[in-house]
């Protein structure tokens, strides 16, 4: 199916401010942000804004995770100790859910553009969690996600590999009703290869290839989706 690409979005490097409603986090901050106010506290510590700028780190490796961080507005991407990237996030998802398991957090967050996060201070959540059983519900539903594995992206060929990766990618933006035909990776070539367990030159050939037959449209680090969604599969409106 052809995509028409809109016009608000055409041209555009970053990912626009996510509504509240699609955010993995809205039951938390809804129900913390009512309990605060009944127990006197400070609503901004329910959901504080934090900016980061593009290539600044969010949060590193082996720091004491103390927050959940929630994606308002941009990208980040997660790389291990080595600088291999494990995962791109997108607005809506949760970074920093081991710091409910573990005392530190286990990769380093990096801002792929201007981005906008809310931040979650663990310490208060299992504060109240422990106090209303309607939070505690909604924090193990956001932790149960986290045992949903991933799908696998470095299994079968090459093209495989990087056909699933934008599609996974185009579906989650339009599952937070953003628009999941014209994307902005944020990766270098090589970060790619890297997280499809490829090489470079691999994957730059297969993109080439699925440009010329015009399943996708190539724009540096955009890419438009062409052919590759499935039909009926509407485009976000951000």
């Amino acid at each position: 199916m052809n995509a028409t690409i809109p016009r608000s979005t055409a041209g555009r490097d970053d990912i626009g401010r996510i509504a509240c409603r699609f955010c993995d986090l809205n039951d938390i901050c809804r129900i913390s942000g009512l309990i605060a106010s009944e127990y006197g506290r400070d609503r901004h510590l329910t959901g504080a804004l934090r900016t980061v700028r593009a290539g600044s780190t969010l949060f590193q490796s082996g720091a004491p995770a103390g927050s959940l961080y929630a994606i308002r507005k941009g990208m980040f991407k997660t790389v291990d100790a080595d600088g291999r990237v494990l995962a791109l996030h997108i607005p809506g998802e949760v970074l920093g859910k081991e710091a409910f398991s573990a005392g530190t957090y286990a990769c380093n967050a990096i801002a792929l553009q201007p981005s906008v996060c809310c931040e979650l201070p663990v310490p208060l959540l299992a504060e109240f969690g422990a106090r209303v059983p309607e939070l505690g519900t909604a924090l193990i539903r956001l932790l149960s996600q986290a045992t949903v594995p991933p799908p696998d992206l470095t299994r079968g060929s090459v093209r495989q590999r990087v056909t699933s990766f934008l599609l996974d990618l185009a579906l989650r933006l339009q599952r937070r009703n953003l628009d999941g035909h014209q994307l902005w990776l944020g990766l270098s070539r090589g970060e790619l290869a890297d997280l499809l367990g490829t090489r470079l030159a691999t994957v730059s050939r297969v993109l080439r290839q699925l440009n010329r037959e015009q399943v996708i449209r190539l724009r540096g680090r955009k890419v438009d989706l062409l052919k590759l969604l499935p039909a009926g599969e509407s485009t976000g409106t951000g």
